[in-house]
């Protein structure tokens, strides 16, 4: 569930809902299931597995968690943390960011892929599976992301703290 999902449901069952009722949004990182083979995709790449690339059991551990301990907000891969921080301080930067990040490791650049509708109109063919065969490996093709996320967080970070002074 996203974030403003979560919060518009937080917020309808203050009003109306019953007690004791929490809404946790879990917010992952790239997980290995089939998103990526059922997707539609009109970019003409195929699309990739964005590295670090997390099992789905890690998802499944962290859902379980919110069950025995709920939390408004969980982000599921330590990769998503310097990300979200930075989401938060200098939204516009993130966006720009990711958007270099997703053309280059999320696009390939040497496969081409047809146009599809993926799963959104039937469900995709054959038995199906949760994974999705990327092997949950935790390549980081994603360490410039990641340490321009942290580089500029903490320059914003030592920025307000002069400002304040």
């Amino acid at each position: 569930m996203s974030r403003a999902r979560a919060c518009c449901l937080r917020q309808e069952l203050r009003l109306t809902g019953p007690r004791g009722v929490h809404v946790c949004a879990v917010l992952p990182a790239t997980i290995d299931t089939p998103l990526f083979q059922h997707g539609a995709n009109y970019t003409g790449r195929r699309a990739v597995a964005m590295p670090p690339v997390y099992p789905p059991e890690r998802v499944a551990r962290t859902i379980v968690n919110l069950v025995r301990s709920p939390r408004r907000e969980v982000i599921v891969g330590p990769a998503g943390r310097p990300m979200a921080m930075q989401s938060k301080l200098t939204p516009g930067l993130m966006e720009r960011m990711l958007a270099r990040q997703v053309d280059k490791a999320h696009l390939s650049r040497d496969e081409p892929a047809p146009a599809t509708s993926g799963n959104l109109f039937s469900p995709a063919p054959g038995a199906g599976s949760v994974d999705g065969g990327w092997g949950g490996r935790r390549r980081t093709a994603t360490p410039r992301l990641v340490t321009a996320a942290l580089l500029t967080t903490a320059a914003v970070a030592a920025g307000a703290r002069r400002w304040r002074r």
